[in-house]
């Protein structure tokens, strides 16, 4: 019986030689020559007809394993935004993402990105080409309680040095589980490295008396747990971001409302403001129901300030190696 001396060779089972030279390969052996321990040893280097192939990522949330490649080659900036359920957090992350593709957001252009699927997915539903009625966003799923949603920022200079953002997500379901049960809160290891934890109240809940003491409530209590836990504390940079504004303000009671959102700032301050580095208030919507509300400039100040130095690492140290070609990044994912 004639084999191969290469050992991905099919020829045996089809007759098609591997390296295209028929019956007169030279690695063919037949069961005689195999006799020799050295039969099956190549001399050289084995050609192949096929091109060396490159792994694309699959554009998905990062693990905490792979966001470490980021943290380890530069001073990697970590943004943990926590809610309850349908409060705006993604709707927030999808707003940055399409803003970036319009221009510069904050004086940053957008220079690449691992989860670029991950952030198309997220904007999916609020296009025209999906189908639906008026924009809708995908809840985050608890699998992605500590990983990442990845992007390069660069300040359109000469010599401008890149600069990574991680932002983790947590999920609404898991949001108040972890105000009652401690292992629960401690399980989300992301938030002990976060530069900055946002908070994202949702107005419309806040408009709602049956819902506002109760939604009020649940968003001290979490940074309550955390600080308790240790999560969080002197280093980290705390955002109360109230949501949906566009409801908030259109409602019969908007003068209450806007009276109740003021009641939460003051006592988000009063409560936490000797406990953190600092605290932003921010008021916005990301995705206003009929347009007539646009926050864009409230966005990008929002994101200015999540791009800017921190009290964790006040300075951004060099990375000479550091580099990102967002020409690159896209035309991998679109080939």
């Amino acid at each position: 019986m004639v084999r191969c001396k290469i050992a991905n060779c099919t020829f045996p089972q089809d007759g098609r030689c591997l390296e295209g030279r028929g019956n007169g390969c030279p690695n063919l052996v037949t069961d005689d020559d195999i006799s020799s321990p050295n039969a099956l040893e190549t001399s050289g280097p084995v050609a192949t007809p096929y091109p060396p192939s490159e792994s694309l990522y699959s554009g998905l949330p990062l693990e905490i394993a792979d966001a470490r490649e980021f943290t380890r080659r530069s001073r990697a900036i970590v943004i943990a935004l926590a809610g309850m359920k349908e409060s705006g957090k993604t709707s927030l992350i999808a707003r940055i993402h399409q803003q970036f593709q319009a221009g510069p957001v904050a004086g940053y252009d957008f220079a690449g990105s691992r989860t670029l699927w991950q952030f198309e997915n997220l904007n999916w539903q609020a296009t025209v080409e999906s189908g639906v009625g008026s924009p809708m966003m995908e809840r985050s799923s608890r699998q992605y309680d500590n990983s990442f949603l990845h992007f390069t920022v660069r300040q359109p200079v000469s010599g401008a040095e890149p600069i990574d953002l991680l932002v983790n997500d947590i999920s609404g379901e898991t949001f108040p589980e972890a105000i009652t049960t401690e292992s629960v809160c401690q399980q989300l290891v992301c938030l002990r490295r976060a530069d900055h934890l946002a908070l994202v109240a949702d107005g419309e809940a806040i408009a709602d008396r049956s819902f506002r003491h109760d939604h009020c409530a649940k968003t001290k209590n979490f940074v309550q747990r955390v600080l308790q836990t240790g999560q969080i504390g002197k280093e980290t940079v705390l955002h109360l971001i109230i949501s949906k504004l566009d409801v908030l303000l259109k409602k019969d009671r908007a003068s209450e409302n806007n009276e109740a959102a003021a009641r939460l700032e003051t006592e988000f301050k009063s409560q936490f403001k000797n406990r953190v580095a600092k605290i932003y208030t921010w008021r916005l919507a990301a995705r206003p129901i009929d347009g007539s509300m646009p926050t864009e400039s409230t966005i990008a100040d929002l994101f200015g300030v999540w791009v800017g130095p921190t009290f964790r690492y006040p300075k951004i140290p060099r990375n000479d190696s550091a580099s990102a070609d967002c020409a690159r990044d896209f035309c991998r994912f679109g080939v």
